[in-house]
């Protein structure tokens, strides 16, 4: 069941893609997370909103072992979260991290932490979190679709 999973769209073939992939030193651009199995909410400009996840081909998704309890959970997050603006102020911040190698941490990541605003990866472990699932512990920053990617690594299911 694809419903309370994460999907990510790699590979870019879009500038705007392939900068976040670049800046993340990752090969993913995009994160998603699946509320039904047709469904899936996503952060972009415009703000969060609900997509058919046939909008999105060549998804990997995650493998969680899901509960019917926990995707309710998962789903329910979800709804938290339509409407919220989407986080521009996040290039900035992912520039500065690309080019000295150094997470931004500070008030920098409280602030953009903070703000109501939301980028695809900040969303999907925001909507996690609110779930009761904390997937990043050791990442006290702002999370990007490479820390996506590198625990989908982790858990070999890239």
């Amino acid at each position: 069941m694809l419903t309370g999973q994460i999907g990510l769209r790699r590979h870019s073939t879009g500038w705007v893609g392939k900068a976040i992939e670049w800046a993340t030193r990752s090969h993913t651009h995009h994160v998603v997370v699946a509320v039904s199995e047709t469904v899936c909410i996503s952060a972009e400009p415009g703000g969060a909103r609900y997509r058919l996840i046939s909008d999105y081909p060549a998804m990997v998704w995650s493998r969680f072992g899901l509960t019917q309890t926990q995707r309710d959970l998962i789903r329910d997050a979800a709804a938290e979260y339509e409407g919220r603006p989407y986080n521009y102020a996040i290039y900035g911040p992912l520039l500065w991290q690309r080019i000295t190698g150094r997470k931004v941490d500070g008030w920098v990541a409280q602030w953009l932490s903070k703000r109501p605003n939301e980028n695809c990866s900040q969303l999907s472990d925001d909507i996690y979190t609110l779930a009761g699932f904390h997937l990043f512990p050791d990442i006290p920053e702002l999370v990007t679709p490479g820390d996506f990617e590198r625990l989908f690594e982790s858990l070999d299911w890239l």
